[in-house]
């Protein structure tokens, strides 16, 4: 489409946005009688986080899979098991691999029946961007804030996903904006100071309870009790995969410490970091985080002031938008 100004863009409908929606080929999805191996080779194969899911019969969606939900029924791959330490628990490996191999083969409507009862996070492509933005803002009536939503057309069929990674590139590309990307700082009210924290003595028992109990996705790791050095982040995904029926028992004492994302300037950032850099961050490379951690380095030890999630620049963008759309000449 051709380069608008961004304020124009944010009332644009998405089928004026996105290219090669309704090219049922560019879109990956599994049907409900697909096996959990396919699913789990599906998103090895395109690097996806999310899969709808669609009735084999009907063909309509009927849910979505995201990577936090596989990691739940799929045993850890062995690079992220604590093997030394389940042996001291007395735990028997073998297990794992067999109870994967039962699992793989079953269908994703057995697998996942609950999720696909609730009500698959969608957007109608007539949708404009800003309204859709907000949906990816605000939490749904199941009290679950979706990182991808599904696109259909006006027909209810599957045409699309977007996640916030898309939305996030789209902003970079913005016309008309380059006073959001670029005089914006992390610390413009833009990062959560408000952050809740565990230290790395702390077990994976404590960490489940607080993202259960909050609506947090990520727990920055200090030294000690309420401070505010850090030495890293564990966040939803790397807790479902070791809260796995077979193994939570033996690891529910297991140390965060040891199961952390090192803080590294791939998930860090300084306060006065242009908000066009800290988007760069969620959507480049193989492995992107999804928080980043606002602080300063003293040597190899990092001071967090806040941390920061794609909402929180979503927030800020809408506000933005919003004095823009204000200051505009009748």
């Amino acid at each position: 489409m051709p380069e608008i100004r961004f304020s124009d863009l944010m009332k644009t409908p998405l089928n004026k946005i996105l290219q090669g929606l309704g090219d049922s080929g560019k879109v990956q999805t599994v049907k409900t009688t697909d096996t959990i191996a396919h699913l789990t080779g599906l998103m090895d194969c395109f690097n996806i986080r999310t899969v709808p899911v669609l009735d084999a019969n009907t063909g309509k969606l009927v849910g979505v899979v995201s990577l936090v939900d596989v990691a739940k029924v799929l045993t850890p791959p062995s690079a992220k098991l604590p093997t030394k330490y389940l042996s001291e628990q007395g735990f028997v490996l073998s297990q794992l691999f067999n109870d994967n191999e039962e699992m793989r083969i079953k269908t994703v409507a057995e697998v996942f029946d609950s999720i696909l009862d609730l009500e698959p996070p969608v957007v109608v492509w007539t949708e404009i961007l800003e309204n859709t933005i907000q949906k990816l803002i605000d939490k749904d009536e199941n009290n679950r804030r979706n990182r991808t939503l599904v696109i259909l057309d006006d027909r209810w069929r599957v045409v699309g996903t977007l996640s916030y990674v898309d939305v996030l590139r789209i902003i970079r590309n913005g016309s008309g904006i380059s006073a959001f990307l670029n005089e914006t700082k992390a610390n413009d009210d833009v990062l959560n100071p408000n952050v809740v924290t565990h230290t790395q003595t702390d077990c994976l028992q404590d960490a489940m309870f607080t993202l259960r109990q909050s609506s947090f996705t990520h727990i920055p790791i200090t030294i000690v009790k309420g401070g505010n050095l850090v030495i890293g982040i564990v966040d939803d995904v790397a807790v479902a995969t070791l809260h796995h029926k077979l193994l939570f028992q033996h690891l529910s004492k297991y140390p965060l410490g040891q199961m952390i994302n090192k803080v590294s300037p791939k998930n860090t950032v300084e306060p006065d970091c242009p908000i066009k850099i800290l988007i760069g961050k969620f959507v480049d490379g193989h492995e992107r985080p999804t928080a980043i951690l606002v602080g300063d380095y003293e040597g190899e030890q990092f001071t967090m002031a806040g941390i920061i999630s794609y909402v929180d620049i979503f927030r800020k963008l809408l506000d933005f938008v919003k004095k823009m759309d204000t200051s505009l000449p009748e």
